[in-house]
């Protein structure tokens, strides 16, 4: 009977000797009835650690994380859509400054009118027409160029200029008009008398020309300050 369980036990160690060679083990009475829980799956993940199955609300969840509401101190100001600005209107704005200037009771200063024209000679030009542009020289002649052509005024005005010039240093007013009855609704003669004044020929006479007062013509005529020649 001990020779059998003695041949038992030999056969028994040589089994398990055997079975560790081969690298196989055995469970335990105890591992059989309690068998060690299967490891968990680690889940797939995405940039961040989101697990890849996580559904929108949980990615926004995760990437408000630690992000604070901030209240508005003021009401965003409400947007609109610019106004464009009507084009000005430059012809009105001349017809309403001339009829002002024409109005005794809303006259404005000529040389914020549109129509009207100064220039000077020299230094002592410059420096003598605040006082010819607001009428504090004395009107030794004028001339009126009213039914004469361009070339007819020209002509009197050189000669009357020239005329004047001979005995002292005058003033002169020259009547020209403002071309209301024109043909081409322009005042030619006020236009060609201003570029007459500032040529070198003349600039021997004048030494500084103004449109006159709103009381004494206005734009319609122009002060001629001359300078005396000597024979």
């Amino acid at each position: 009977m001990a020779s059998k369980k003695k041949h038992a036990s030999g056969s028994l160690n040589q089994l398990e000797e055997l079975l560790q060679k081969a690298g196989i083990r055995l469970q335990s009475q105890e591992e059989q009835e309690h068998p060690p829980a299967p490891p968990a799956e680690i889940p797939e993940l995405l940039p961040g650690g989101i697990p890849r199955e996580a559904t929108d609300e949980d990615v926004f969840s995760e990437a408000m994380n630690g992000v604070k509401r901030v209240s508005w101190k003021h009401d965003p100001h409400p947007s609109s859509e610019p106004v464009r600005k009507p084009d000005k209107d430059t012809e009105a704005e001349e017809r309403k400054m001339m009829q002002e200037a024409m109005d005794e009771d809303t006259p404005i200063p000529i040389p914020e009118h549109p129509e009207y024209i100064e220039g000077w000679i020299g230094g002592s030009g410059k420096r003598l027409l605040p006082n010819l542009r607001n009428g504090l020289y004395s009107i030794q002649g004028q001339i009126d160029l009213h039914g004469m052509n361009r070339e007819e005024a020209q002509t009197a005005v050189e000669e009357y200029i020239v005329c004047m010039s001979r005995y002292r240093s005058c003033c002169i007013k020259i009547i020209h008009g403002r071309g209301i009855n024109s043909p081409v609704d322009r005042a030619t003669l006020k236009d060609s008398l201003q570029r007459f004044l500032s040529t070198r020929r003349m600039s021997r006479y004048v030494v500084a020309y103004a449109s006159a007062p709103a009381l004494d013509g206005g734009v319609g005529c122009v002060y001629v300050l001359l300078s005396r020649q000597k024979n």
